[in-house]
């Protein structure tokens, strides 16, 4: 398993990140964009205006370019396909607001909010509809993965000392015990992401993914 691979699941794992992306592939409202297929992914089309639906909302920080972009996409579809084949519970009330709310308080104006819907040929209703169908996933993913084997403390230990640098602050490691939670956390999460990047690539293997982004 690579880092660029486990660096593409870590950004699948952001929830405030992956709440979108993994659903603009449902929504059909376009603009007049020039729009052309970028990828198939099973019965799935990912269009452009869902690549630039993404970048327009800066909802994937990981992802350098677009077609870094339609790599997390086609991910997140390969996710969503095994997602609706199983009852995923409802959100909360007010959980798909709230989520709505925190996107509009990245945005100047509300007007500006409702600007760049426009552009990518959304509007609020079709984005909670988005943002739902996001949540699914990570409730889904989290209810899958979640519960990974809590990591002993030699293998703390030994995480801890393989990335002293990544705990240290003006070139001085931080106390292990001080930062025994913290590193329980990253190390939690990177097999979380392991065992995800995994699966992924099974799903790859059963689902028929075609790229047609390098075809000019």
């Amino acid at each position: 398993m690579g880092y660029k691979q486990l660096g593409r699941i870590h950004a699948l794992c952001r929830f405030a990140v992956f709440m979108v992306a993994c659903s603009v592939l449902t929504l059909h409202a376009r603009t007049d964009i020039l729009d052309r297929v970028l990828a198939v992914v099973g019965s799935d089309v990912i269009m452009l205006s869902d690549v630039r639906t993404v970048t327009t909302f800066g909802l994937m920080p990981d992802a350098h370019n677009e077609a870094d972009v339609l790599t997390q996409l086609i991910d997140r579809a390969l996710i969503l396909g095994e997602v609706n084949r199983f009852i995923v519970p409802e959100p909360g009330v007010g959980v798909i607001e709230a989520r709505l709310d925190d996107l509009r308080s990245h945005f100047p104006t509300p007007e500006a909010f409702l600007d760049a819907l426009a552009k990518v040929g959304m509007t609020e209703t079709s984005l909670a509809r988005a943002l739902l169908k996001g949540w699914r996933v990570e409730n889904y993913l989290e209810q899958r993965f979640g519960s990974t084997a809590q990591p002993t403390e030699a293998e703390l230990a030994r995480y801890y000392r393989g990335r002293i640098d990544q705990y240290s602050i003006g070139g001085e490691p931080q106390p292990f015990d001080q930062i025994r939670d913290q590193v329980q956390r990253d190390l939690h999460g990177e097999r979380q992401r392991t065992l995800i990047a995994d699966w992924i690539a099974r799903l790859n293997l059963r689902v028929k993914v075609t790229r047609l982004d390098e075809e000019g």
